[in-house]
């Protein structure tokens, strides 16, 4: 990406940091793992105190105004890092637009079958692999790039 500079441990840090909330949003859609392999849900002990804010509707609200006004429209905060945040927020988003789809729709069409076991495993381990490949990038100073997302999140921060 054109706009990729030298990052600070510090930006790397907190760049990486952001996609523990993608990582807590998921927790849901792990229901299926976590029955069949318990041990995975002890991967969560540290983030008991971010998956009781998200759980709470005002407590994710505003979590996401926090993050959102303080962080990503925020000016002051490093472009690497707002950057970062934003996409972890994305994510969060499209979260719950799954979630939705899957409780209204799904749900009701298909019961608890193989087929829904399938997809919220899918969504599970995807957004492992692409909160963990943020992690990795973050850490070593550069850009995530997820399609689609990465454009999104680069025209909102430039947009400040």
């Amino acid at each position: 990406m054109s706009w990729q500079g030298s990052q600070t441990a510090a930006d790397r840090f907190f760049g990486s940091i952001a996609y523990l909330l993608p990582i807590a949003d998921v927790f849901f859609f792990g229901k299926f793992v976590f029955a069949q392999f318990p041990i995975a849900e002890q991967i969560y002990q540290p983030l008991v105190p971010l998956l009781a804010l998200n759980n709470d509707r005002i407590g994710g609200l505003l979590l996401f105004l926090g993050l959102y006004i303080g962080v990503v429209i925020n000016a002051k905060v490093n472009r690497f890092i707002r950057f970062n945040v934003l996409q972890a927020i994305l994510i969060g988003i499209l979260l719950s637009l799954c979630g939705l789809l899957l409780q209204y729709v799904l749900l009701p069409i298909l019961g608890l079958g193989a087929l829904t076991q399938v997809l919220m495993n899918t969504v599970f381990f995807g957004t492992w692999a692409i909160s963990i490949y943020g992690m990795i990038m973050s850490a070593l100073g550069k850009y995530t790039e997820i399609p689609q997302l990465s454009e999104t999140a680069q025209m909102q921060v430039d947009r400040y």
